[in-house]
């Protein structure tokens, strides 16, 4: 199977350091797992994260696993009377954790045939691996900023603020989502001077799964809201109102029920008061369900929280919007104006926009998708159209191209 897909480094091998990597249930895991997936397995090294807690990883790659043990303890506050000492016990052992790998990382990037390293963020950690070990070595340094870097982060921004500037002066690559947060990068880096990477947009790929398009899933209501993938704090208020939309008298004549297909705990979810309830569906399903519940939903929602940092929600392209497209059914994104996902929506015009943080203005774009049969139609064709830019075998060709012209000596 191998020997029917090229390398992606020419007479070589890539480095990739990525802590999240499939089968981890998280966006980044499924782009750099996708991205990966068409070239030969035998031209990549990678070191990931995880170790033992969501399986095994994708059949035939060299992969090696540094991160914290299980029984690692969690950030606490040491108290001396009156006195109290926040311990971040997670950020040390994280911190330790990415020395071994630099380390590692170092002693594979001196073997001939491997020819620079690849490092995916996030995490802070794994980058620092991949900076110490491309300096070391004077190998090639190359970056895939999935999220934005030092301006989403809550805490340690001088620390991440220097790994930046080093980057940015040392990277022969840096890889981006969309054009928005490729933007953003240079003026970060234009703040430090300059720096010498060339950015590169790496749209979301996406590849449809063998026999997926068999599988039925039935979903209740009239209409059926889905959403599908991980909730946190990027979500969770734009959910939690489109749990209270589902009350409005504006929908008295219908039964909207919401389907969180989702691997969120349930004690978190509570923690942002989204819970099970008569109109609220929340369960855990592997993709091939998951996908095809996408299909079968009579609306698919796209939400994006309106407390976010500013950053945060210019810059977010959340790998299930290819997934949305391809599944041609009606798409709701709920995010604030100056959102990526709006732009992106407006520039294709395939979703239904609500903007304002509005529970009725939310209840009245369910009944528009609900029964206006045109709109529907057109969104569809719309998603066809703007799904083309997602389809793996061109963003691959991009990606491998970029790769191979950013280690060449």
């Amino acid at each position: 199977m191998s020997g029917e897909r090229r390398l992606l480094v020419e007479d070589g091998k890539l480095l990739v350091l990525s802590w999240a990597f499939p089968p981890m249930p998280i966006g980044t895991a499924f782009v750099i797992g996708t991205l990966l997936s068409p070239f030969d397995p035998e031209g990549v090294i990678v070191f990931a994260g995880d170790p033992g807690k969501n399986g095994d990883h994708p059949p035939g790659l060299a992969v090696r696993r540094y991160d914290l043990p299980r029984w690692w303890p969690e950030d606490t506050v040491l108290r001396l009377g009156r006195f109290e000492l926040p311990l971040r016990l997670r950020a040390l052992g994280n911190v330790a954790v990415g020395l071994r790998a630099a380390a590692a990382a170092a002693r594979v990037l001196r073997r001939r045939d491997v020819k620079g390293v690849l490092a995916v963020y996030p995490k802070q950690h794994f980058l620092l691996a991949a900076c110490v070990a491309s300096a070391v070595t004077r190998k090639p340094l190359l970056v895939f900023f999935m999220d934005v870097y030092v301006e989403g982060l809550p805490r340690g921004r001088r620390v991440a603020r220097l790994i930046d500037r080093y980057v940015a002066r040392r990277a022969t690559a840096a890889f981006v989502l969309n054009e928005a947060q490729r933007k953003r990068l240079l003026r970060t880096w234009a703040s430090y001077g300059g720096g010498n990477a060339r950015a590169v947009e790496v749209p979301v790929p996406y590849a449809p799964r063998p026999g997926e398009s068999q599988l039925p899933a039935g979903l209740s209501g009239r209409p059926s809201i889905l959403f599908t993938g991980t909730i946190y704090e990027a979500q969770a208020d734009a959910i939690a109102r489109l749990i209270e939309s589902l009350d409005s008298r504006e929908l008295d004549d219908l039964d909207p029920q919401l389907h969180l297909l989702t691997q969120t705990p349930r004690e978190v979810l509570a923690r942002h008061g989204i819970r099970d309830g008569e109109r609220v569906h929340v369960r855990r399903a592997p993709l091939d369900e998951v996908r095809a519940a996408q299909r079968a939903a009579d609306i698919l929602f796209l939400p994006l929280s309106f407390d976010a940092v500013v950053a945060v929600v210019e810059t977010t392209s959340p790998s299930k919007l290819p997934e949305y497209l391809a599944a041609g059914r009606p798409i709701l994104i709920h995010a604030p104006a100056n959102s990526y996902l709006v732009a992106y929506a407006q520039q294709y015009g395939c979703a239904e926009v609500v903007t304002e943080p509005d529970v009725e203005a939310l209840a009245q774009a369910l009944r528009r998708l609900a029964t206006d049969a045109a709109r529907r139609r057109k969104l569809s064709e719309l998603s066809d159209r703007a799904l083309e830019r997602h389809a793996l075998e061109n963003v691959a060709r991009l990606f491998g191209g970029e790769i191979a012209a950013a280690v060449e000596p």
